[in-house]
């Protein structure tokens, strides 16, 4: 197996830090993150949050540091490198492929879910509409994938 590569760079990072509590949301809504941060922030402080308003804000921050999330939420539906995009390129890098990656989307198609999940997507999430309706949601993908969940423990 050759040197990892993100994006077809070559990554020399110490070696990754997973923290089971840090949540990575990917989503190219201004809107929606805000709504996020709001959630995270009044209703679910036990979890760390780092936002990305795209894939590329997602791959400079995973040049720059080793630090590695318990879960990340990846919009499909995105500008420039979509969701399955972002998420082929995460699976096929040995320090991301085993982080559990949860696609949102308000309006994919059967055949879209479908390429997620053999992609190696953990889970397709509709998007929720409404505040109460996304801390319901937040609450419970955050405490299957970080409580509950057994992760693999790499090293």
């Amino acid at each position: 197996m050759g040197t990892p590569s993100f994006y077809g760079l070559t990554l020399f990072l110490p070696k990754p830090m997973t923290h089971l509590t840090l949540v990575f949301v990917v989503d190219d809504s201004a809107d929606f993150r805000l709504l996020v941060q709001a959630v995270f922030k009044r209703f679910l402080p036990a979890y760390e949050l780092r936002l990305f308003a795209s894939g590329e804000a997602l791959r400079h921050h995973a040049l720059r540091t080793p630090e590695r999330p318990g879960l990340i939420l990846l919009d499909y539906h995105m500008q420039g490198l979509t969701g399955h995009h972002i998420l082929q390129l995460l699976k096929r890098h040995p320090d991301w492929q085993t982080i559990p990656v949860a696609m949102l989307s308000s309006d994919a198609s059967e055949g879209e879910m479908e390429a997620c999940y053999r992609t190696g997507a953990n889970s397709f999430l509709k998007k929720p509409i409404g505040l109460v309706a996304l801390q319901g949601l937040l609450e419970s993908v955050c405490h299957y994938w970080l409580d509950v969940n057994q992760p693999l423990a790499l090293g």
